[in-house]
């Protein structure tokens, strides 16, 4: 989705048995195939890969569906924040709850104001 992994979040991510993820989450600005709406083009991004299989998929952020019956792919992208819970559906089944307040995010990189001269 026009971003490398790298680009998303550090080599030391990792998701433990419980859904709880672990590591560091890059600032990231101007994902625009991310998403259309702007609000959601700058932020953290969580990628991930399910090893289950299905034929539809539903998520639920912080309790709320989000997506719900979707085609089925292995490859998604969230949106978070370090508060947020996601959870992952397939076929009407919970397949894993992904939670974010052990990981790091690192701080929006501050643009500096050039000197007049």
């Amino acid at each position: 989705m026009g971003k490398q992994v790298s680009d998303l979040v550090g080599d030391d991510l990792a998701v433990k048995a419980d859904g709880s993820v672990i590591g560091t989450f890059h600032y990231v600005s101007d994902y625009t195939e991310f998403s259309s709406e702007p609000d959601e083009q700058s932020g953290y991004y969580f990628p991930f890969h399910l090893n289950k299989t299905g034929t539809k998929m539903t998520f639920k952020k912080n309790g709320s569906p989000t997506k719900e019956n979707i085609p089925f792919d292995a490859d998604i992208v969230f949106w978070v924040a370090k508060d947020d819970t996601f959870e992952v559906l397939v076929d009407d089944s919970s397949v894993v709850k992904f939670t974010f307040t052990g990981a790091t995010f690192e701080p929006q990189a501050k643009t500096k104001a050039r000197a007049k001269q």
